[in-house]
């Protein structure tokens, strides 16, 4: 247990020294560099527009979403109130769903296509939105604080988790037409295909 507190505390837990290197300005490059170079084959008429699409939309989302969780951190560390600042998670949680429905509304409009990354981010950001709702219902309506530390130690390597295989996934769409899609897009368990 106390490896995967070293963990969590490493590589999650936002401190007073903000780090230059740090997993979260890897992930963001990355998504910058998918954004880009989809940008450029999409261009080149060499990739999904409906890639492209997804792509955009989870760089955007990652953007907002980072800009206002910075906004927070600075809130409480400047004196705010954090149990009003807990109240975070749920308007992330409705970001990533606010960000489905703006993916899907471009597809309908621009792409009349639904690729494989489309489902994968779906999927994805449904779990990422789950995630952030549980642990807003945990914190602010069940008042919940430091009882059940398991919660916030999974609600972080999901996070971490899904950010990272969206990385993967942006930066090599081709890995879903492959065995390993298992790992990089979850099943649903009533079994549809994607």
């Amino acid at each position: 247990m106390q490896y995967l507190t070293d963990l969590y505390n490493e590589f999650l837990v936002a401190t007073s020294a903000h780090k230059v290197f740090s997993t979260q300005v890897i992930i963001a490059l990355c998504y910058t560099v998918a954004l880009i170079h989809s940008f450029y084959r999409a261009f080149k008429h060499r990739e999904l527009f409906s890639d492209f699409l997804s792509i955009a939309v989870v760089a955007s989302k990652y953007l907002v979403t980072s800009l206002l969780m910075e906004k927070v951190l600075l809130y409480i560390s400047e004196g705010g109130n954090g149990a009003f600042a807990q109240n975070i998670y749920l308007v992330l949680a409705g970001f990533n769903v606010l960000s489905m429905a703006i993916l899907y509304k471009l597809h309908t409009k621009f792409s009349y296509t639904f690729g494989d990354l489309f489902f994968c981010i779906i999927k994805l950001t449904t779990l990422l939105a789950l995630a952030h709702f549980i642990l807003w219902f945990k914190l602010v309506v069940l008042f919940i604080q430091a009882e059940h530390a398991y919660i916030h130690y999974m609600y972080s390597f999901i996070v971490l988790y899904i950010s990272i295989v969206l990385a993967v996934v942006m930066l090599f769409p081709g890995l879903l037409k492959t065995k390993l899609k298992l790992l990089l897009s979850p099943s649903w368990p009533f079994g549809t295909k994607t």
